[in-house]
């Protein structure tokens, strides 16, 4: 985005630029589940993660700097479905 201001006397600014990230990241990966473990998965870093489970309650975190999440386990079994 480039952006540039004029006064009343017709005086124009140089150009601002801004730089602006307009591309979605990638949808979230999850790793699988069982019953003990923490929900865990992969995104883009620095993204915020939305976990929704069986019974539609959610958990959101933010994915590290390396690009892994984790979530507590509410009581899922193994094979049970998340989304993110």
């Amino acid at each position: 985005v480039k952006a540039t201001a004029t006064d009343p006397a017709g005086n124009i600014s140089p150009p601002a630029t801004q730089i602006v990230d307009a591309i979605a990241p990638a949808a979230p990966e999850i790793d699988p589940i069982n019953g003990t473990d923490p929900i865990t998965g992969t995104a883009e870093p620095g993204s915020t993660v939305t976990v929704t489970f069986p019974d539609g309650t959610t958990a959101t975190v933010v994915a590290g700097t390396d690009g892994s999440w984790t979530v507590p386990n509410p009581g899922l079994n193994d094979g049970d479905e998340v989304k993110a």
